[in-house]
């Protein structure tokens, strides 16, 4: 049996726990040939606090449903992306430690489908869409926490939990991850793509295999 050395411990998805994407959106983005411009125009907007992350979401799913997106090409597209080596087995051994476990991302849910990781976990925080009975994209529903609220989502979670922030642990690889790095009471900076991340998180570790983030965890 793992001892815990944390009471809840969240993870990223995209370039985490999953592996060849950086952010699932622009692997669709890109399959799917979507305007670059607008794709630009509109993160900018959104971190330039002119826009909300349900106008930055709503109009990504614009784009795509422009460009003919559909159940079958999304399918197509996430169709390279693989587990992170060892995510099963890292996963399983925090499970068996005690440690509530939580996806904090601003990911997609079909992505979480794709591999079967729901099981793992106690909580998810997600992205969502979902297709009618002709594949066509019919429902969606941003999270409520990715990049900034990544840290409420995971106050939220300690805050129900009765779990001191001081007892959290995050592990993420990118620039959306920071603000939730900064309050977790440890936070690992895994495969890494942002040099802000790497300075904030309290490790940084290669890319590669999840499982070398284990000893710090349990």
């Amino acid at each position: 049996m793992s001892i815990k050395r944390f009471d809840l411990i969240a993870f990223d998805v995209d370039g985490t726990l999953v592996d060849d994407t950086v952010f699932v959106w622009e692997t669709l983005h890109d399959h799917h040939r979507t305007d670059r411009a607008s794709r630009d125009m509109a993160f900018e907007k959104y971190m330039a606090g002119e826009w909300s992350y349900r106008q930055w979401f709503e109009h990504d799913i614009r784009l795509l449903t422009e460009a003919g997106a559909n159940h079958s090409t999304i399918q197509e597209a996430i169709s390279g992306m693989r587990l992170m080596e060892g995510a099963l087995d890292t996963l399983a051994a925090i499970r068996n430690s005690g440690a509530r476990l939580a996806i904090i991302s601003g990911s997609l849910d079909i992505v979480v489908e794709k591999f079967g990781l729901a099981d793992y976990f106690d909580d998810i925080y997600l992205n969502h869409i979902g297709f009618d009975s002709q594949g066509r994209l019919s429902e969606w529903e941003p999270t409520p926490y990715d990049v900034c609220d990544k840290a409420t989502g995971l106050k939220d979670l300690a805050r129900r939990y009765g779990i001191p922030m001081e007892r959290t642990a995050f592990i993420g690889d990118n620039f959306n991850d920071v603000a939730v790095a900064r309050v977790a009471g440890f936070s690992i900076a895994f495969n890494c793509k942002s040099d802000e991340l790497a300075k904030t998180a309290d490790v940084t570790v290669p890319g590669g295999d999840l499982r070398h983030v284990l000893p710090y965890l349990v």
